[in-house]
Formats: structure tokens, C-alpha cells, sequence
């Protein structure tokens, strides 16, 4: 269980409506990029951030959008991101 509460990355596919999960969980404070060094990293399309979540609770609010907005969830991994390095 992924309950430790910081940095989270999630990174999901969605059968539809890409552009609509993704606007929904940017209004739930997600990222779609980080800052390391002073310069921005733009994360893949359907990969974010968030500085202030277990990863379980990242994945509740991927499914909960995804219920919402009637987008089957393909598959997803969230994970605890301890150490960041950008190209």
C-alpha cells in the first residue's frame, strides 16, 4: 500500500477523452512537469506530479476522473518519486 504521503508520480492510459482526464487532474493540483535546478522538465503526456499525495491516493483520484468523465482506465502505476533526473 502506498500511503506515505510527498512527491507522486502517476502515469496512466485511458481509452478516450485524453486531454479531458488530464485537464481534471491538473484541477486537483497534478503537474505536468517538475522544476529541478531552476529549469522545468515537461513530463510525458500522460505522466504527472503531485507534491502532496500517497500514491494510493493518486490512483483514487485517477480512477474517480476517469468514473466521472465515463473513460475506461487501461492501466496506471503511481509511485513514491524520491529522485528526479530530466532530459
Amino acid at each position: 500500500m502506498g500511503t506515505t504521503i510527498g512527491n507522486v508520480l502517476i502515469s496512466y492510459d485511458v481509452n478516450t477523452k485524453h486531454s479531458e482526464v488530464k485537464n481534471a487532474l491538473l484541477a486537483l493540483n497534478y503537474s505536468d512537469y517538475f522544476i529541478l535546478d531552476g529549469k522545468r522538465y515537461d513530463l510525458p503526456n500522460t505522466t504527472l506530479f503531485h507534491r502532496e499525495k500517497s500514491s494510493d491516493q493518486a490512483m483514487a483520484d485517477l480512477r474517480r476522473v476517469c468514473s466521472n468523465l465515463y473513460v475506461t482506465l487501461e492501466k496506471a502505476v503511481a509511485v513514491k518519486a524520491s529522485e528526479f533526473v530530466g532530459h
